[in-house]
């Protein structure tokens, strides 16, 4: 239904970008297409252009900005258009223009002048607009202290499948409980347990998708979660379906 392309951010902007992406699609003459994606604790600027008219509640062509999203990312597709866009690293957005990214969460905004300190305009072409947006973002941001500290810290989350519960998050903060929480509102925009919570979720999500025979009891225990009741409902509070009909809709059939 659409052709999804990511490719690797500039050597300036990936202090604060890991990868750029675009998606492309024509469905004209075709019935529209009600596109879900389970999210990751980051921030997002789109440049959207095609024939739909508006997206987000905004005209377009447009530049926007993606809060966070805290449970899942749905959209619908029709016509013929285009997004291309740079996924910042967790609290990347906030290390490299400030202000709060609790405040952009779960919304979409047009980009204004403030943001690059002057008015931008990116073409609608995907190699065009993501060359200027690599290079704008390249161009500001001084260093900071507080990002280069919790970008190690939300590694481990999502590469330690150890652990399981805030307060393992904890043991591994510089910073006291207090100043942890304050500092992942501030740069990443939802608490140190959502971004514990997703990072397991999508890694479930990723077995139930691959394996056809998934034990859910087992999936659960091995998770983190105290049972699986309780990893139904998180998987359905955060991702809003249970894994059964996940499975349902994602998962591979055994031939």
């Amino acid at each position: 239904m659409y052709d999804l392309q990511r490719w690797a951010a500039g050597d300036d902007s990936s202090r604060f970008v890991e990868h750029f992406w675009s998606v492309t699609w024509d469905l004209r003459r075709q019935q529209p297409f009600d596109s879900a994606v389970i999210t990751f604790p980051s921030m997002h600027i789109t440049h959207e252009w095609g024939e739909d008219g508006a997206r987000h509640g905004f005209a377009l062509p447009n530049t926007l900005v993606h809060g966070v999203v805290e449970q899942v990312f749905r959209t619908t597709i029709s016509e013929r258009g285009t997004v291309v866009g740079a996924r910042f690293r967790p609290g990347g957005f906030t290390a490299r223009f400030g202000g709060d990214a609790a405040s952009m969460t779960g919304r979409v905004r047009p980009v204004d002048d403030d943001l690059f300190g002057s008015p931008i305009h990116l073409d609608d072409d995907v190699t065009a607009a993501a060359t200027h947006l690599d290079r704008l973002i390249s161009q500001g941001g001084r260093p900071d202290a507080t990002f280069a500290a919790l970008t190690p810290l939300i590694d481990r989350i999502r590469d330690d499948p150890g652990i399981h519960r805030v307060e393992q998050v904890m043991d591994h903060s510089p910073w006291s409980s207090r100043t942890t929480q304050r500092v992942f509102r501030r740069y990443v925009g939802v608490p140190a347990k959502w971004v514990l919570c997703r990072y397991r979720l999508q890694n479930a999500a990723l077995e139930i998708e691959t394996d056809p025979d998934i034990d859910f009891a087992d999936l659960a225990v091995r998770f983190g979660w105290y049972d699986q009741a309780h990893f139904i409902n998180d998987f359905r509070t955060m991702l809003g379906t249970t894994p059964g009909e996940y499975a349902a809709t994602y998962g591979t059939v055994r031939q």
